[in-house]
């Protein structure tokens, strides 16, 4: 992936068959467990990092013989990874690990 600024959006619009999107579907899935999903289209990469408790939303519709399954997964980044400080409980002058 090039250095520089990250893009603010990526679009990919494309027809698949059923065992593509499925191919897709477990690259989703191996990318969340590792904890970074790229995409890439012709010159444009995004690196996305999920992280903490992410929202799910799925819907499906049925109208006229048009069918749609639409998934989505939302999260806030954190601007800065925020240092994880050690817990310390003092009693009587001694202290925690």
């Amino acid at each position: 992936m090039t250095k520089g600024k990250q893009p603010s959006e990526f679009d990919h619009d494309s027809l698949q068959d059923s065992e593509s999107i499925g191919q897709y579907l477990d690259a989703l899935a191996k990318g969340f467990d590792a904890g970074q999903l790229l995409f890439c289209a012709g010159k444009t990469e995004m690196l996305l990092r999920p992280q903490g408790l992410l929202k799910f939303t799925v819907n499906a519709k049925r109208k006229d013989g048009q069918v749609k399954l639409s998934l989505d997964v939302s999260w806030k980044e954190r601007k800065r990874p925020r240092a994880e400080e050690k817990l310390v409980i003092r009693t009587n002058g001694e202290a925690s690990p």
